[in-house]
């Protein structure tokens, strides 16, 4: 008798309906970055870059404009980057438009500033990192203080969950600090 209490149980637990697991996200793992210096002389600036360069040219000319896509295609983001010659007032406008487009996103959190300062090449600037599921979480303005301007927006290519793309966006960031750090006028 108590061998057929036990298999009722053991048959009765079986017949339990259990949901599904949730639909996982795939292992992320960058390889290490190979840094080289920017392949075109026909920019008015120059660092060192691991992603893949295009670099936009002017309508019916084949001259660059210094604006600049950076692809990574392994984590399927890109980062644009802009540059404008502006003087005075021009300038302060390009500065107070980066920083309000950056705080702009929709769904931020939290967003850290950071200032960088190379005199000695001539590029001051600051660095954006926008927590939450925000469209483009790392962005950066950098320029002369004079007359050059160059910006950078971090997109992905998809609908960002921010706790489950954290090791991209860490090494990303990493990427884009390593840009300014090596970022020279020309």
């Amino acid at each position: 008798m108590g061998a057929g209490i036990g298999t009722c149980l053991l048959v009765s637990a079986c017949t339990e309906s259990y949901p599904p697991k949730p639909r996982g996200y795939f292992r992320i793992e960058p390889e290490q970055a190979i840094y080289r210096p920017l392949p075109s002389s026909a920019l008015p600036y120059t660092f060192e870059v691991s992603a893949k360069v295009k670099a936009d040219t002017l309508p019916g000319r084949n001259i660059t404009n210094g604006w600049l896509t950076l692809h990574y295609p392994e984590m399927n983001a890109t980062l644009y980057c802009s540059y404008l010659q502006a003087r005075g007032k021009a300038l302060d406008d390009a500065l107070s438009d980066s920083r309000r487009l950056a705080l702009k996103q929709q769904a931020i959190e939290d967003i850290q500033e950071k200032s960088y300062q190379h005199p000695q090449n001539q590029v001051y600037g600051s660095l954006y990192l926008l927590k939450g599921d925000c469209a483009s979480p790392i962005q950066f303005v950098l320029t002369d203080s004079v007359s050059r301007f160059f910006r950078g927006a971090l997109y992905y290519n998809f609908t960002p969950k921010a706790d489950s793309i954290a090791p991209v966006t860490d090494y990303l960031r990493k990427d884009i600090i390593h840009l300014i750090e090596t970022f020279h006028w020309r």
